[in-house]
């Protein structure tokens, strides 16, 4: 379906190739993810599939793409585009109606679709991902899960032979994602569509694809079934790519010699929450499930207190992550609060009866699928938003009766859209702009622009819309840093970014923490959550449904169920073995269950 030979395009103005000597088949009916960090050249390829290179981004182009035996370089773009379907990373630029039901109609029309099939077919795209509430929505008034549902819907009614989607799932609460991929997998086998998807979230890709594609600077390094490209994890985590924590969990298995014989070699790659916790049954010993149906497998209580299997989130634990430092870092001071707040859009309130306490010093996490108001939070607490109702109070100061220019001075605000607070030519004028509008010295400006980018390594003189959606992102956190506020407040901080930029963006933030910076972070993934938050707040339909120290929500099934949210790869595992691993979030612990074990 897709025959790629000897491709290398470099971009107008470009200094090197983005994609060098790329030879490759997809089959028809293949599903097929593309991974590599941020710059590899998963969007150009996604690009060059679709058509766009050449028609619509100029540059020097060799070698050649055949889409179903037609070049992309000879054949029209309109004719393309009814036979690959496109998800770009960016959904705002995708997004042309002024309701919901508009934005799948553009379609529809605009490529002739006889008029007594649209109607089925927009309800019927709407149904398949479950939003059909929307459909007479404002699309400026959804979140940014929501809108990227609605761009796929919009393609889904096209019913195309190709699907080419570019981290589809980027803006997806947890359990949207699953389903999106869900969704993907249902289509491929029940309708035969080719899907080809570049995506950093690796566990959907290893759980879902069949095949994958790994790109390091523009170049494929492995092309091949699933489990055998995982094979390379070393030679993966050298480009970049993070391995899931399942991967991570039987190679120390094996390193630690209890990785049992019929998982050894090729056979020790699996993909998945289930089948690690296969593994980790055999690997006890065949009466694991007598002695678990028996209760009798218990560790002693001085055993669970050094894994922190109480429960008790306050334990320090070795080589452990998120809530296992003490609370102590924190003071009582409330830096923002929260009394009996509700927002709405329009006559629907969006957030309602919102009471919570941030103190200084905090690091807490606000998590829910999307549409839970999370956003809505966030502008609420820098008083982007002013209450319908109640009282959002900071730093001592009531949001109603301050504006936003002088909360700023305490609180730095990092959109989800890096583009939506950019607006400098280049890199070192936007790192100033914040510092001049702060009145800060013109001599001190000069010395936090120079020390920013040597921190961050940007080139200061390269215009941020030349940058990758990831370095504007970073950029973006810079011009935060470099004002140093009192709170910080960051909505989707990681959407965007491969696994090295997230661990340098996150560790920057934990320092700025450290340091007694309060941190507010809306985020959706939640090996990040679990890796960094000291607490949770977790919201659905735009309430608070439960919030408390970060290894206790994350224990909490019923909550994460009702919230529609997933718990972190280990603690799935660990939920699947049985009580003896409650509490259990790292591979680390879960190792030291199965030794005493």
């Amino acid at each position: 379906m897709i025959e790629i030979q000897e491709l290398t395009f470099k971009y107008a103005g470009a200094e090197k190739p983005t994609l060098e000597n790329i030879s490759l088949e997809i089959e028809k009916g293949g599903f097929v993810g593309i991974i590599g960090e941020s710059g590899a050249g998963k969007t150009t390829l996604c690009n060059c599939i679709n058509g766009l290179i050449p028609h619509h981004y100029t540059g020097d182009f060799y070698g050649s793409v055949k889409v179903d035996g037609n070049d992309t370089f000879e054949i029209d773009t309109g004719k393309l585009a009814l036979k690959v379907g496109s998800v770009f990373q960016d959904i705002e630029s995708q997004l042309t109606g002024y309701f919901v039901e508009d934005e799948i109609l553009f379609g529809l029309e605009n490529f002739g679709i006889p008029a007594d099939q649209i109607e089925a077919r927009i309800t019927s795209a709407l149904e398949t991902l479950g939003i059909s509430e929307l459909r007479h929505r404002e699309i400026s008034s959804l979140s940014g899960g929501q809108k990227q549902k609605v761009v796929f819907a919009a393609i889904l009614a096209l019913e195309p032979e190709i699907l080419v989607l570019d981290e589809p799932t980027g803006e997806l609460d947890p359990a949207s994602s699953v389903q999106i991929f869900y969704l993907l997998k249902k289509l491929n086998e029940e309708k035969g569509i080719t899907i080809v998807v570049a995506e950093q979230k690796i566990m959907l890709l290893c759980e879902y694809v069949k095949k994958l594609i790994v790109l390091e600077n523009g170049t494929c390094v492995h092309y091949g079934e699933i489990r055998s490209t995982l094979t390379h994890q070393k030679e993966m985590e050298e480009a970049g790519i993070n391995c899931p924590r399942v991967l991570t969990l039987t190679g120390k298995l094996e390193k630690e010699n209890l990785l049992p014989q019929e998982f050894k070699g090729e056979g020790r790659i699996c993909l998945n929450a289930n089948e690690a916790a296969e593994i980790v049954k055999k690997a006890i010993g065949k009466d694991y499930r007598v002695k678990l149906e028996n209760d009798t497998l218990n560790l002693s209580t001085s055993d669970k207190a050094s894994l922190s299997l109480s429960g008790n989130d306050s334990l320090p634990l070795s080589g452990s992550t998120g809530d296992s430092l003490s609370n102590d870092s924190t003071s009582t001071e409330t830096v923002l609060e929260f009394n009996n707040v509700s927002f709405a859009y329009n006559e629907t309130a969006n957030v309602r009866n919102l009471n919570v306490e941030i103190h200084k010093g905090d690091f807490t996490a606000i998590i829910g699928s999307n549409g839970a108001g999370k956003s809505t939070f966030s502008k609420l607490c820098n008083g982007l938003l002013k209450p319908s109702s109640g009282n959002v109070v900071v730093m001592g100061e009531n949001t109603k009766k301050q504006k936003v220019s002088n909360l700023a001075k305490h609180i730095g605000f990092l959109f989800q859209n890096p583009d939506r607070q950019i607006c400098c030519g280049t890199v070192r004028e936007e790192i100033a702009f914040s510092l001049k509008n702060n009145n800060v010295p013109a001599q001190e400006i000069e010395e936090r622009v120079e020390n920013t980018i040597k921190e961050f390594g940007f080139n200061g003189n390269v215009e941020p819309f030349n940058m990758s959606r990831g370095q504007r992102q970073r950029l973006c956190l810079a011009c935060l840093i470099a004002l140093n506020p009192e709170i910080l407040i960051l909505d989707e901080p990681t959407t965007g970014l491969d696994y090295r930029e997230c661990m340098e963006v996150m560790e920057k933030i934990r320092t700025l923490n450290e340091n007694g910076t309060t941190v507010i972070m809306v985020c959706h993934d939640m090996e990040v959550v679990l890796d960094f938050a000291k607490k949770i707040i977790v919201m659905n339909r735009g309430e608070i449904l439960g919030e408390g120290a970060t290894r206790t929500v994350l224990s909490d099934k019923a909550l994460l169920q009702k919230a529609r949210l997933l718990p972190p790869q280990i603690a799935q595992v660990a939920m699947l073995l049985g009580p003896a691993f409650d509490g259990v979030f790292t591979d680390d612990e879960l190792i030291s269950i199965i030794k005493s074990l």
